[in-house]
């Protein structure tokens, strides 16, 4: 890992917004062996302080890969997809925060274990996928531009050894100065190029130019790229145009922990609501109709595995439409508990409030029910 990118500070846009503080790494603990054991020690207590003053869940991430959640689908062709789905479920339940710094991850680990560039592989996906190198996906504006709703931000020119790229992707998460992170830039001669990129490296600037309603302390930035050299050696696929159809899938089949963590988070906070939930018995979305729609998208999402790597725009189409099943549950699961919670679920700062930003987010993350309504609209 030490050849890849190297770098320079994260630096906020103005004097006026200071970058979050770096948190500390997991403890070594031995008691920490399960995600569930990460979430009680690192996230549950912590909920409002990542949702509120913006908290980066680093010791948790850390946590969670010495537990082994970001390794499922390593060597798996796919098929360990569904227990990657199931561990950011169990955390995205209890934060959303989290458990989209999960996806992330998951996300940048599938990257490295799909590339057909072996040595980068060799180099990298150990230490992603236990954690001990932690990073985000970077292919937002790229997702957006294959379905032509924004232009390719990056731009590449072919040099000794390698390509000098500049552009700047206006939200990557999940980032900090050791952070990695994939993206892909169009080159002069017509091709797109996926590489993955080290955020020390020289030319490299996290920026933090605006605060959001919810997932503060996922450490979203504008990633400013300044005449960064990318090694060939780091290159993930020479060609994108042919490699993202053949990983687009798992990309999007991994966000269902999120939706259904969301799901279930709220189902939780109807049951434990006791006297809310006596005066809700007619709301149309009960807690165990919520569960159920979750386990049956967790269902659907095992079975997509089979052919996630099907570069088909009908397998892609097919996993798009479960992901907007999955984001419309976490949309209606979240109002009916603020429905249920009544006033109280108004309040500023509200644990109801919180799971209904959360699972806004959900619904506008890359690809966005817009997006996705957009696809499927062509088919």
């Amino acid at each position: 890992m030490t050849n890849l990118l190297r770098c320079r500070t994260v630096e906020p846009v103005t004097g006026t917004v200071p970058a979050p503080a770096l948190s500390p790494a997991a403890p070594a603990d031995a008691s920490i062996q399960s995600v569930g054991d990460v979430v009680a020690a690192h996230v549950r207590p912590l909920v409002q302080h990542i949702d509120k003053d913006g908290l980066y869940p680093e010791a948790a991430l850390r946590g969670l890969g010495a537990a082994g959640a970001f390794a499922h689908h390593v060597g798996e062709t796919g098929r360990g997809l569904p227990g990657a789905i199931a561990d950011m479920a169990e955390v995205g339940a209890t934060c959303l925060s989290t458990a989209f710094c999960m996806w992330c991850q998951d996300a940048l680990v599938w990257y490295l274990d799909c590339t057909p560039n072996r040595e980068l592989a060799a180099r990298a996906l150990s230490d992603a996928a236990s954690g001990r190198r932690l990073g985000g996906t970077g292919l937002s504006n790229p997702m957006k531009s294959f379905s032509g709703i924004e232009p390719l931000a990056l731009k590449g020119e072919r040099v000794d050894g390698g390509w000098r790229v500049t552009g700047r992707l206006p939200w990557v998460s999940n980032l900090g100065p050791d952070h990695l992170f994939g993206s892909i830039f169009a080159t002069t001669g017509g091709r797109k190029v996926m590489a993955l990129f080290d955020c020390g490296a020289a030319g490299v600037t996290l920026t933090q130019n605006a605060h959001f309603i919810a997932l503060e302390g996922t450490r979203t930035y504008s990633v400013l790229i300044r005449d960064v050299f990318v090694r060939d050696a780091n290159v993930l696929a020479e060609d994108a145009t042919t490699f993202v159809p053949g990983i687009r899938q798992g990309f999007v089949l991994l966000q269902l922990g999120m939706a259904i963590g969301a799901a279930r988070g709220a189902a939780a906070a109807m049951d434990a609501d006791a006297s809310g939930r006596a005066q809700a018995t007619w709301l149309p979305l009960s807690p165990t109709a919520i569960r159920d729609r979750a386990s049956d998208l967790q269902e659907r999402a095992a079975r997509a595995t089979s052919t996630c790597h099907d570069p088909s725009r009908a397998a892609f189409l097919d996993v798009l439409r479960l992901r907007l099943d999955a984001s419309w549950l976490a949309l209606e699961a979240s109002q009916t508990l603020s429905l249920q919670f009544g006033a109280r679920g108004y309040l500023a700062g509200c644990d109801a409030d919180r799971r209904r930003r959360e699972a806004q987010f959900v619904a506008i993350v890359t690809p966005s029910i817009k997006h996705i309504t957009k696809e499927l609209a062509a088919e």
